[in-house]
């Protein structure tokens, strides 16, 4: 906490000085008509900054989003006392303020808004320009006397993390319907090949009526499918193609703690055609796996923040060796998906930014806040329709499917 003259109460020290040396050349009252009034104010004013009470600050981050959206970061300043104060928070490198920034070395920014101890929050907006954690804080909270002449600056400690997802974007047109149709392609046929028929339950999904069992039993008869198959799970492995990215390694990895810019890397470019083409799949209906240098992560329609919250601070680093079905590999031009024995070579960015807030279909409508100790929401799964999963299959009387044996499993009474 430190206490300094502002430029009003600079000019008055000035005038007070300049009275002296008037004093000493043209009598006492010279002295007595400005000295005196100026050193009254300025002694006021610091014992009104002194009896204010040190306020402190809450702050709200946005939802967790893709980088380059806007999100609003709301401030809450309490204290004893009513005061007017600027409130200027200190942000890391990688996250701009959308109004009024201030720079400060190390690359970092500060948003600067005025505000009123025990009065309305204040907000102001960012723009995080790169994926990753980013710690938003500390604030520095200036107090100023009723007069203008002093004011009084307080470090309050308190630091928030900010999350920023890899950028969803849109894949083309051509590469989409094709992930999308062997996607189904495979659901099929796995779904085909069931491992046992039992009676329905209240709950069982439609799709798994086996309709000529059903007929033949008079009553609705579900597949059964190996525990080990799970015909809608869709695995993504993701990595960095260490030789062609000159040189890249496990430490290629997101923003963490404020380090970082908005340049992107190899990394950040598998991270956001990771995000995209997982994104695509759940949209779809599927389950995804995502596995990257990091680690393993699940997605699911109405749970997809997991995925994209690993991918976040995934580290560049060679694609995991597993049996995948869609390997995604970054170099240092272009990203390319592999799927079903084909590659498709994407140059640059994975189309344009898409906020999770602007997508039309619900694939996560789970209000994740960033700050403090982020939570991922994985307890408030929301399904996506059921016209996106196919959910609603048709009876036919050609529904005639069979176990991997090729005998149908549980006709025999």
């Amino acid at each position: 906490m430190s206490m300094r003259p502002t430029q009003r109460g600079y000019a008055v020290v000035g005038v007070v000085l300049a009275a002296l040396l008037a004093g000493g050349v043209f009598g006492a009252r010279a002295l007595d008509a400005v000295v005196l009034p100026g050193i009254v104010a300025l002694v006021a004013a610091a014992i009104q900054l002194r009896r204010t009470p040190v306020p402190d600050v809450a702050r709200t981050l946005p939802p967790a989003d893709v980088a380059g959206t806007t999100g609003t970061v709301g401030l809450d300043i309490r204290g004893d006392r009513t005061a007017p104060v600027t409130v200027r928070d200190r942000l890391p490198a990688g996250v701009t303020p959308a109004d009024r920034p201030r720079r400060r070395g190390g690359g970092s920014t500060e948003a600067v808004v005025d505000a009123a101890v025990g009065g309305d929050p204040v907000t102001y907006e960012v723009v995080p320009q790169r994926r990753g954690e980013h710690v938003v804080g500390p604030a520095t909270v200036v107090v100023t006397d009723v007069l203008g002449l002093l004011e009084r600056s307080t470090v309050v400690e308190r630091r928030d993390t900010l999350v920023a997802f890899p950028r969803v974007g849109t894949l083309p047109g051509p590469l989409g319907a094709e992930l999308r149709a062997a996607y189904q392609s495979r659901a099929m046929t796995q779904r085909d090949e069931f491992d046992d028929l039992r009676e329905y339950v209240r709950g069982d999904a439609l799709r798994d009526i086996h309709w000529k069992s059903s007929a033949r039993h008079d009553e609705l008869m579900i597949r059964e499918f190996d525990d080990r198959v799970d015909p809608e799970r869709v695995t993504v492995a993701a990595g960095v193609n260490v030789d062609a990215s000159g040189g890249v390694t496990n430490g290629d990895v997101a923003t963490r703690g404020g380090a970082g810019n908005a340049t992107d890397t190899p990394a950040d470019r598998m991270a956001d055609a990771a995000a995209t083409v997982c994104v695509s799949l759940v949209r779809g209906g599927a389950s995804v796996t995502l596995t990257t240098p990091s680690g393993s992560a699940d997605a699911a329609p109405g749970r997809i923040r997991p995925a994209l919250r690993h991918l976040a601070v995934a580290a560049g680093g060679p694609a995991p060796t597993v049996d995948a079905d869609v390997i995604v590999v970054a170099d240092g031009d272009a990203v390319s998906v592999r799927f079903d024995g084909r590659e498709h070579r994407l140059e640059g960015r994975v189309g344009d930014v898409v906020s999770l807030r602007d997508v039309p279909d619900p694939v996560d409508t789970s209000q994740e806040r960033s700050g403090g100790s982020v939570a991922d929401r994985d307890d408030a799964p929301v399904s996506a329709g059921a016209s996106d999963r196919g959910v609603t299959p048709e009876p036919s009387s050609g529904d005639d499917h069979t176990s991997p044996g090729g005998s149908e499993r549980g006709d025999a009474d």
